[in-house]
């Protein structure tokens, strides 16, 4: 039996062809990767210097002014140098002389108001009481004009004087 095994037929793999093919994409793999890590090795050795910096210096930032605008006595501090705080975090606890004054001068200004409104609340509460007094007395002196204003007799300088009582009224 003379088999003849036809090697141009693309219908059977060749096994020899197959394993070369294999091992070519191994090495092509190990070869990409060994180039690309040589030429990342350079970029990262000779461009490094330019993204990230080193070496001794002094980092500047400016300053932020966390305090009130009056003088203040730092009773304690809650955080460390270099710490990170978010907004709203307690950092410490003052003490202020001013603050005191404050609130007493806001006292005492409290203060004059409820007076002034207690006197005016008293005022009003006088004209409310006399003011039945006041409408009887124009009533009074009403009619007494009218009468002057029938009385012949009456002198002119009566008159004014009854007039203005009326118009006081």
């Amino acid at each position: 039996m003379n088999v003849t095994i036809n090697r141009l037929d693309p219908n059977v793999p060749d096994p020899v062809e197959s394993r070369r093919r294999a091992a070519g994409r191994l090495v092509r793999i190990a070869y990409a990767t060994i180039v690309f890590g040589v030429l990342a090795f350079f970029v990262i050795y000779f461009g490094a210097p330019f993204v990230f910096l080193s070496g001794p210096g002094t980092l500047t930032a400016r300053r932020y002014e966390v305090s009130p605008p009056y003088t203040v006595q730092v009773v304690s501090t809650n955080v460390t140098a270099g710490a990170a705080v978010k907004a709203g975090e307690e950092i410490a606890q003052v003490l202020s002389p001013e603050q005191d004054s404050i609130v007493a001068t806001y006292m005492q200004a409290l203060a004059d108001i409820n007076g002034r409104t207690a006197e005016l609340r008293i005022k009003a509460r006088v004209a409310q009481e006399s003011l039945e007094a006041a409408r009887s007395y124009d009533r009074v002196t009403a009619e007494a004009a009218e009468r002057i204003d029938g009385m012949p007799t009456a002198t002119v300088t009566f008159r004014m004087e009854v007039l203005r009582e009326r118009a006081a009224a």
